[in-house]
């Protein structure tokens, strides 16, 4: 009884990880964003910071910072010292916080670009 449990048991594990979609190993939509010019980056990410509701006027440096888990940080620099860390996911999923919320959310730290 023991074995035919594990067997079973083995099925489904091995069934669950032939069912489950195969991780994207890149991401394609921040790929894309690393792609366009500085100024088309800075409207694309303009429009994700309006979009999730934060205020930016006029927008100033942006840059890709790094991989976080499954997505990818970008910063945004707006006019009134106000800054962004944009997470892009592999489903084209947006999460826009302000850098000052960052520590309290323990999400790493915003490394702004210098304006050029």
């Amino acid at each position: 009884m023991k074995t035919s449990a594990k067997l079973a048991a083995a099925a489904l594990f091995a069934f669950a990880l032939l069912a489950a979609p195969a991780a994207a190993s890149a991401n394609d939509y921040s790929n894309q964003l690393k792609k366009l010019s500085p100024l088309q980056q800075r409207a694309t990410m303009r429009r994700a910071v309006l979009d999730s509701g934060q205020y930016c006027k006029r927008i100033g440096p942006v840059a890709y910072q790094m991989p976080y888990k499954n997505l990818e940080m970008w910063t945004v620099q707006c006019d009134r010292d106000v800054a962004y860390a944009v997470f892009i996911g592999l489903d084209a999923s947006v999460q826009v916080r302000p850098c000052g919320d960052l520590r309290q959310l323990k999400l790493p730290a915003c490394r702004l670009p210098k304006a050029r």
